[in-house]
């Protein structure tokens, strides 16, 4: 089993697709509590074609688990995946995540500009709200989403503190019953999120909720990335006022919208290959970048 002892903790990884080094690698950051190990199979496709390098983020599956929250946050997260990429020999790659992968991507890119070939927001925002005790201005959904979202961690984190890991995750799903629209169209099972829990113990779910909720702010950062920009999302996903936002703040994005799609990549999993394939191929053609559109 490859693992990297960087940053101080042992970092489990794996390298995907053909041995090109005219090619640089993809490197994908998983969402929250949702390891490398389920996320896998719906990526290999992206590894026909060029280098691919999937990891556990800290807290998570088979990468070190600290046992103190104080030592998960966004800009470790960065940090870890930066040890990883020296470790293993990689200066240079384009760097994309989902979700709470989309975050550390961020992070990522405003703390380690040289090492980004191109940067892949997926699901996701480079903004955090919750700091700021002022209400959203009217009709700032992407600051609203983001209050709630914090919120919402906050309430899971401490669920897990006081029922665990199970129980919480049966409550998530109570309130999805009751609140998602789009459930029945969904391509995630319940009984898949409690084969995810057995990859995660409730320090390190403890650790990356915190890690989201009290994430730096990168908006006034991310106007200086220079590197191409992937902003991808669903219509239905709640996190689409931040994609829209980011986009106007990161001069020369590509904003791609998919249609029919909620929160995370298996939502027409076609489209959200292609478009990764897509972009990239752009990107290492030399091709501008720059545009919006619905897939």
């Amino acid at each position: 089993m490859p693992i990297a002892h960087a940053n101080g903790i042992d970092i489990w990884y794996e390298r995907l697709g053909p041995d090109d080094r005219e090619r640089l690698p993809l490197v994908l950051t998983h969402g929250f509590a949702g390891p490398s190990r389920q996320w896998r199979p719906e990526l290999l496709p992206l590894a026909e074609k060029r280098p691919l390098v999937l990891y556990d983020v800290r807290g998570h599956d088979r990468t070190t688990v600290p046992p103190d929250a104080a030592d998960y946050s966004m800009p470790v997260f960065a940090a870890d995946l930066a040890a990883l990429l020296k470790a293993i020999g990689i200066e240079r790659a384009h760097i994309g995540g989902v979700s709470m992968g989309g975050m550390v991507t961020a992070q990522f890119a405003v703390d380690y500009p040289a090492m980004c070939a191109s940067v892949l927001v997926c699901d996701s925002t480079c903004g955090n709200a919750a700091g700021t005790d002022a209400p959203p201005a009217e009709g700032d959904a992407a600051t609203e989403w983001e209050k709630r979202l914090a919120f919402g961690v906050s309430l899971l984190e401490n669920s897990v503190r006081e029922r665990g890991l199970e129980e919480t995750q049966r409550r998530q799903h109570e309130w999805a019953k009751a609140n998602d629209p789009h459930l029945d169209e969904s391509p995630y099972a319940f009984e898949e999120d409690f084969e995810r829990l057995k990859l995660m113990t409730p320090e390190g779910y403890i650790g990356a909720a915190r890690a989201i909720a009290s994430r730096p702010d990168l908006t006034e950062r991310v106007r200086k990335v220079t590197a191409p920009v992937l902003l991808m999302i669903g219509e239905w996903d709640d996190f689409l006022p931040c994609a829209l936002r980011d986009h106007e703040l990161i001069s020369g994005s590509r904003l791609v919208v998919r249609k029919n799609c909620g929160h995370g990549s298996r939502w027409r999993l076609e489209t959200f290959l292609s478009e990764i394939e897509a972009f990239l191929d752009d990107v290492e053609g030399g091709r501008p970048v720059a545009g919006r559109r619905v897939v």
